[in-house]
């Protein structure tokens, strides 16, 4: 206002005018909306209805007041480009998953999708107008078409070519396709806004691939918190040649492809080959992803998209296991064990050999097996590239782990606090970058004390494929030590009371800036030992008969546990529990021979399936059936492996168990309540058909078993809930024959009389009616057949028959 009169300026009219006309001052009266029947709202208006329950509960009879509210507002609508994949499952029916679009070849279609549901404005499908633009450029205007009604989803659909083509867009490498939609209400920001979505024309770009470096990060002292593992940054660009990058064997080999042209959607996947040298490979699908990175904040005006898809970044892991080229590929699961890594691993095909579907993921996993010096190998198949060649990109790592030493009690478990001249010292050190062969190999650390001790020493590896190297030695009281006398034959480490004992060991391939670390466990020696006294005690000069009376002495443990339990006497069942299990550590410390572990195992497996620990039992079983699979506990181990799973509701992983056992050990008497315990779990399945012939073969092979009359029983039952009339007739016809003496015999006769009446078979069924209740009389299956007897048709039968034996006479 440039210029007024008087001593302010007055307005009294205003008016703001838009495209769609005046819209201050209203067409109607605002002071008069407050009196109509209508509720008129704005967005972003806060709607809140109230109601007064005059008695209620919560106030002792009082009155209360209810709200509820509801926001008006307006979708702020969004334009994706999909595509779509069609699969036909086994029925026939095609199944169609969607994908978000950001590249696409010419030749192929493009599905522009308007999600506004301010649109969705009639109960018919409705239409809303976009415009596509090439370049810019604008090249159609589509009418898009909601997908059905009530959807608010609109979709227009472009075909792309190479060449000119009528209706057809025209797509090359390096063009921008954008599909423009005009917003009319919205909440953000308020007013007309173009909506676009974006789709480039697919360029072909030069690959990479890397492995990740990881770490496994330990807690702080006195900490509570698990080890954490740790992804490190990787290296800019290309690797200079012979790198290999640092991975931790306790975390998953993790692998990285870069290939914009390769992430044409978000469901895109790019396949990488992982091997370790000689070790069989895996095959690993990548998966789009932005994990186990550091990335830059996306500062792109275009959001559209996940930022992998833009980055064109795949990840891809698979769990490292020590074993060589002879070790199991694919391993079972542990009970409870989770399955989180990034992306699908499974066996790399062989050339010529049929291409099996993978595995149930919940019953195996698919392993790297790696060895500690081995090289590890990424290759990757760049099959689109600026030159227009085919190559094959690789990246190599190495295991770099930290290892571990301590001093433990006999177990190998605890950590001790000192040290008793005459007792043993019990080393510990774990290192998967030792593990560098097929067999056992060693670590080699160094002793020292303060009073003069120096010895090297060799730790065995307590398996094949540990990483754990073990190592027992007794502590002799000698006050002046002398310097590289350790006898293999007589381990024995010099010391003296006061002492202080240090455990070296120089782990050449260790997470750190020098690569290596030298890693210490010092523990002092009492000044004085623990006496201890015996009522009596026995030394054998026989091993094999000290053995035996090691394990003879836990297996009366064993009994002991069991009984007081059932007593409910907790204290001397406890105690039964720990002298037991002292005894099997004793066995193994004493006696470190690995032909005493399968029984060691099952007597363990033992004591743990009577506390119900399900998943420790499993474990003990596991040692056994895996790697002493010829042991004579190995059938009894593989039977009570299965049935921990089916204690622990695991059903599919406990069947698996059993048929294992079925296939494996097919003379073993077990056999028999293995085909019991399959058939149950078909019939519970309610898939009578496979429980039949189950209890068919079961009939066929062990007739003769004190099981043998439940499983003929079973056999009729599963036909007749199969509704095979005849075939249960039958079944039921001949357990009666075979068992006539068994108690089920009654039950069998009324059985064969329902599936010959079910099989409209009436004659037979009322013969088998008669003799039930003949045979049987005080049965209960006999009351029900003289109820079946008094039906209609059984009465027809009943003179039928009277009146053929008159006409005889």
């Amino acid at each position: 206002v440039d210029e007024y009169l008087g001593d302010s300026v007055a307005v009294n009219h205003v008016e703001i005018r838009g495209t769609g006309g005046t819209v201050i001052p209203t067409k109607e009266d605002v002071s008069l909306l407050a009196t109509n029947d209508t509720l008129e709202i704005a967005g972003g208006d806060v709607i809140t209805a109230s109601y007064t329950d005059e008695t209620a509960v919560v106030t002792g009879g009082g009155s209360r007041l209810l709200t509820a509210q509801v926001t008006a507002t307006y979708y702020d609508a969004e334009v994706v480009p999909v595509t779509f994949d069609f699969t036909r499952d086994g029925a026939g029916s095609v199944q169609q998953n969607r994908k978000e679009l950001l590249r696409v070849d010419a030749g192929e279609r493009i599905y522009f999708e308007i999600v506004d549901y301010d649109m969705d404005q009639t109960d018919q499908r409705d239409t809303v107008k976009v415009k596509v633009l090439r370049n810019g450029a604008v090249w159609k205007e589509l009418t898009a078409t909601e997908t059905e009604e009530y959807s608010g989803v609109f979709r227009a659909e472009v075909d792309t070519v190479a060449e000119e083509a009528p209706d057809k867009l025209v797509v090359k490498p390096g063009d921008r396709i954008e599909c423009v939609y005009l917003d009319e209400q919205n909440t953000f920001p308020g007013h007309e806004k173009e909506r676009k979505g974006l789709v480039l024309g697919n360029v072909p770009t030069d690959g990479l691939v890397r492995l990740i470096g990881t770490q496994l990060r330990q807690p702080p002292l006195n900490s509570d918190a698990r080890p954490a593992p740790v992804y490190l940054a990787t290296l800019e660009g290309e690797l200079p040649e012979g790198h290999k990058t640092a991975v931790s064997y306790h975390v998953p080999l993790t692998v990285e492809v870069i290939d914009p042209d390769a992430a044409k959607d978000s469901q895109s996947t790019v396949t990488v080959l992982l091997n370790a040298g000689t070790t069989n490979a895996v095959e690993v699908t990548c998966f789009l992803s932005m994990d186990f990175g550091d990335f830059p904040p996306n500062e792109s005006d275009n959001q559209q998209g996940s930022p992998a898809v833009w980055m064109g970044r795949f990840v891809g892991q698979v769990k490292m296991q020590l074993g060589d080229e002879g070790s199991p590929i694919q391993v079972p699961r542990v009970l409870g064990e989770s399955i989180n890594t990034v992306g699908r691993a499974r066996p790399a095909p062989v050339e010529g050999a049929e291409d099996n579907d993978e595995p149930n993921d919940n019953l195996l996993i698919t392993v790297l097996n790696v060895m500690g010096r081995d090289t590890l190998t990424a290759k990757y198949t760049d099959a689109v590239r600026e030159a227009g060649e085919k190559t094959e990109l690789t990246a190599e790592g190495r295991l770099v782990t930290d290892g571990s030493i301590a001093i433990t009690d006999e177990g190998y478990e605890e950590a001790v606090e000192l040290l008793h001249v005459g007792e043993k010292l019990f080393v510990v050190v774990a290192d998967p970058d030792l593990d560098i062969t097929a067999e056992r190999d060693f670590a080699t650390i160094e002793i020292t004390s303060e009073s003069g001790e120096k010895e090297s020493v060799k730790l065995e590896e307590t398996l094949s494929h540990s990483g754990v190297f073990t190592g027992s030695f007794d502590l002799k009281a000698r006050e002046k030590p002398t310097a590289a006398n350790f006898d293999a034959a007589d381990p024995q480490v010099e010391c003296f009371f006061g002492d202080k004992l240090a455990m070296s060991y120089f782990d050449e391939a260790a997470g750190t800036e020098e690569g290596n670390a030298q890693l210490l466990a010092e523990m002092g020696v009492a000044i004085g030992t623990d006496g201890l006294v015996s009522a009596f005690s026995k030394i054998f000069g026989n091993q094999k008969l000290a053995v035996e009376t090691q394990f003879h002495i836990a297996e009366s443990y064993f009994e002991l546990f069991k009984n007081n339990r059932k007593l409910e006497r907790k204290e001397e069942t406890a105690k039964a529990l720990k002298s037991g299990r002292r005894i099997l550590e004793e066995i193994m410390v004493d006696f470190p021979d690995p032909k005493y572990l399968p029984r060691i195992a099952y007597l363990s497996g033992q004591f743990s399936q009577e506390l119900k620990d399900w998943n420790e039992a499993a474990n003990s079983y596991q040692v056994i059936v895996r790697q002493y699979p010829n042991h004579t506990l190995a059938a009894d181990a593989q039977y009570k492996l299965a049935h921990c799973y089916e204690e622990a509701g695991d059903f599919d992983r406990a069947l698996e168990e059993y048929v294992t056992l079925a296939a494996t050990y097919p003379k073993s008497p077990l056999i028999p309540k293995t085909m019991i315990r399959i058939n149950d779990y078909f019939y519970k399945a309610e898939n009578y058909k496979v429980a039949a012939k189950v209890a068919e073969k079961f009939m066929d092979r062990f007739s003769d078993n004190e099981l043998a009359s439940r499983m003929g029983f079973r056999w009729g039952q599963c036909h007749f809930k199969a509704e095979e009339f005849a075939k249960a007739a039958e079944v039921f016809d001949l357990f009666a024959k075979k068992f006539p003496d068994d108690p089920l015999t009654s039950e069998a006769l009324f059985w064969a009389g329902e599936s010959y009446r079910s099989a409209n078979n009436v004659a037979f069924a009322f013969r088998r009616y008669n003799r039930c209740r003949w045979d049987h009389p005080e049965s209960e299956a006999a009351k029900y057949a003289r109820g079946r007897l008094a039906l209609p048709e059984m009465l027809a039968q009943f003179e039928r028959e009277a009146n053929s034996i008159d006409d005889d006479n």
